[in-house]
């Protein structure tokens, strides 16, 4: 599976605020879509639907303009030949979107077909899968590495290493033992210096490396301590055999495990913040609301099925409850169906952590949502 969604995805959409962005989704599961005249009849009735949102909309002339072009556009991306189906569930679309034109992103899973026409990008339901974290699963063998970049939905292959390990001819055997031995090490070490450029880089942040039991040790020693401290374990699995389905299934359980022991820690924090005398935590919504808006969180915890009402001052972006009129800067406050959601879009873009675990004690005690806080 293929996910185009990432943290810095829904930074860049949470921060675009344009007077109106449409939001589409659409639907790939081939249970439901199996064929391509299927897909097409799908596409054309979100189509239908997003050009009766937009003229049912209280949009301005040139928004309203604005909007048909983008649904022109829209139109010729979803065509039969250009639809970026492959290894997708489904697709989330942008008009316009963080660069001013239409975003498509695709996704890992199966989402309802639906469209949303508001002022900034309709985000909540990407939010899981921005969750999933980017993973590295090398798999090391005494003289190949093969490296599958992705998570649980998907670890396509990314890059390979062959290196000879042979030793020198016409040695006594302890000494061209010992050349195999210099080889393989030479090996590993070029496996910890790829590892270790690839997270400088920025294209994983946790690790599971594959090998024999053998030689994990001497493998673990070579990586970089900053590569080190982002193995998350070791699964068994041959390299000759493995491929992308194969390396995912194997990782999936460190993966889930690693998500709920992160989720974990998360939640002992804030309980911790909560419940010390000016400990760095706040809970409940109106409170976690006056600390994004002062831009003091620095994880958010949300319950995924939290919903409430609220307002959202489209000058500053303060968020609140009950609220006509910014306190800030006395702006007429934008009203809002769902304030959580805009919530995770200004942790997003003031660049907090947002961590939405599985229901927990400690969730329930701070009314399904809270922060732990920078000061």
């Amino acid at each position: 599976m293929v996910n185009d969604v990432s943290q810095d995805t829904l930074r860049q959409l949470a921060a675009y605020r344009d007077g109106a962005v449409l939001s589409l989704f659409l639907d790939l599961d081939p249970s439901k879509v199996p064929t391509a005249p299927a897909r097409q009849s799908a596409v054309d009735a979100m189509l239908h639907e997003a050009r009766r949102v937009v003229e049912a909309g209280k949009l301005d002339h040139d928004a309203k303009v604005r909007m048909r072009d983008a649904l022109t556009e829209i139109e010729r991306r979803l065509e039969p030949t250009a639809i970026p189906v492959e290894g997708a569930r489904a697709l989330a679309i942008f008009a316009p979107g963080p660069q001013a034109s239409v975003q498509v992103l695709r996704l890992p899973a199966p989402i309802p077909n639906h469209v949303v026409l508001d002022t900034s990008p309709h985000v909540e339901p990407l939010l899981r899968m921005a969750d999933r974290g980017r993973w590295c699963v090398a798999l090391v063998d005494r003289g190949r590495a093969t490296f599958h970049l992705g998570n649980e939905d998907g670890m396509p292959r990314s890059g390979a290493l062959d290196d000879e390990v042979h030793g020198q001819g016409g040695w006594s055997q302890p000494r061209h033992e010992r050349s195999i031995e210099n080889d393989i090490g030479a090996h590993f070490d070029h496996v910890a210096d790829s590892l270790a450029v690839a997270l400088r880089e920025g294209r994983y942040d946790k690790l599971i490396l594959a090998g024999q039991q053998s030689m994990r040790s001497d493998l673990e020693t070579r990586l970089d301590k900053t590569v080190r401290d982002r193995l998350a374990g070791w699964i068994e699995l041959d390299l000759s055999a493995a491929d992308a389905e194969t390396v995912r299934a194997a990782a999936e359980p460190v993966i889930v495990q690693a998500r709920a022991e992160h989720e974990r820690a998360v939640l002992e924090r804030l309980a911790q913040g909560v419940g010390t005398p000016g400990g760095h935590g706040v809970a409940g919504l109106r409170t976690t609301l006056g600390a994004l808006s002062e831009r003091r969180v620095a994880t958010l915890v949300v319950d995924p099925a939290l919903r409430s009402p609220g307002a959202r001052c489209p000058a500053c972006g303060l968020l609140g409850l009950h609220m006509v009129e910014c306190p800030a800067d006395g702006t007429e406050m934008e009203q809002l169906a769902n304030v959580v959601e805009a919530a995770v879009a200004l942790a997003y873009e003031q660049a907090a952590e947002v961590v939405l675990p599985a229901p927990a004690p400690e969730l329930d005690a701070v009314d399904g949502i809270g922060a732990v806080t920078r000061f």
